[in-house]
């Protein structure tokens, strides 16, 4: 969307309607980057941050600039800009990066802004060795709750047990659930189980807790969170959606069917989900069912958007051809498009990475 928006006038207030102004042609990472060492501080956090949604989209200049330039915004007098270089130093992928920045992350652990503090829990998590995990372990015994949530979420995705009863804690406040139950189904460890169920039986638990309950239970193996994903589905209830999702992300391959079902009607609030979901499945016939959406014309571009992610997650050399290939286009499908594409590339770069000797864990997804 523009900058500007321009406001009607009402009939006879002027005699001619104004012509539309130019919009000013985009910056580019260069001249973004110079910004980054500008005076005013506003303008080096909008670099900053435009930098770094360059970044998520793959932008290859954003990625040299931000590697060239993150130590200086560690270092930051804006809290803003700080925080944006934490974010950016995730997204980059750069096992050398963490290493050469690491005292000025775990620094910034301590810094004076709890916005700064705990989005560098999540740089902290990615860095080798145990100190920096020995770190992020002492703030689950901190005065302060937000940050004490943020390590126990981060060190969930590291499968660090020692997040659970937090997590499991969280379970009790409304506002935490959704994500104390989303950082559960990433441990998978058993003993949270307990404290699951039990808040699953409960009859006054709204359905969507509910269904995300189901999901976490079936992450840890009780069958009863794979049975209620699927009734969801087959019901078209009002968290089908959301029951589409986790059986895609959790592999419950007894969903297919609902998900097929879901998947051929038209104008269905769970059809987006069942589609990506069929993609993650690698359901037979997925990759033509998706393949064939994606490339009508007659299908809303909502849905073809849903399609191409599906895509994304199937993975195989036709769907990224055919995502390569609608990339090019303008618009929002040739957008998400070309997002996938850099996502596909940073989550081989992050497998990879993974499988060095030493490396740590996961980035929150």
């Amino acid at each position: 969307m523009g900058l500007l928006s321009w406001l009607k006038k009402k009939p006879g207030t002027q005699p001619a309607e104004a012509p539309p102004a130019e919009e000013a042609p985009a910056e580019s990472a260069a001249e973004l980057a110079e910004s980054l060492s500008a005076s005013d501080g506003a303008l080096r956090v909008d670099a900053a941050r435009a930098l770094l949604d360059r970044l998520r989209n793959g932008d290859d200049e954003a990625r040299k600039a931000l590697a060239a330039g993150i130590g200086d915004l560690f270092s930051d007098e804006e809290p803003a800009v700080r925080a944006t270089a934490l974010s950016a130093l995730r997204l980059l992928h750069a096992p050398e990066l963490l290493e050469a920045h690491q005292s000025a992350v775990l620094a910034l652990l301590a810094d004076p802004v709890a916005q700064v503090r705990t989005t560098a829990v999540w740089s902290a998590a990615r860095l080798r060795g145990e100190t920096a995990r020995t770190q992020v372990r002492a703030l689950l015994t901190c005065e302060e709750e937000p940050l004490r949530f943020a390590a126990a979420c981060a060190l969930s995705e590291l499968g660090d047990s020692a997040a659970v009863p937090e997590l499991t804690a969280a379970l009790r406040e409304d506002h935490r659930r959704q994500e104390a139950l989303s950082a559960l189904m990433s441990l998978g460890d058993a003993a949270a189980l307990p404290s699951v169920a039990a808040l699953f039986e409960e009859e006054s638990l709204g359905e969507f807790d509910r269904t995300l309950a189901a999901a976490a239970l079936r992450r840890m193996g009780d069958p009863r969170g794979a049975e209620h994903l699927c009734a969801r589905i087959a019901e078209g209830s009002d968290d089908a959606p959301i029951a589409a999702e986790w059986a895609g992300r959790l592999g419950v391959g007894e969903a297919v069917m609902a998900l097929e079902d879901t998947a051929d009607r038209e104008g269905d609030p769970a059809r987006g989900a069942a589609l990506r979901a069929l993609g993650r499945l690698q359901a037979p016939g997925a990759e033509d069912r998706l393949l064939a959406i994606v490339r009508s014309a007659e299908e809303a571009e909502d849905v073809r958007m849903d399609a191409a992610e599906g895509l994304a997650e199937l993975g195989t050399a036709p769907a990224l051809d055919a995502l390569t290939a609608l990339s090019r286009e303008e618009g929002e499908l040739g957008s998400l498009c070309r997002e996938l594409l850099a996502e596909v590339a940073a989550n081989q770069r992050s497998q990879e990475e993974r499988a060095l000797p030493g490396t740590g864990g996961g980035q929150r997804p």
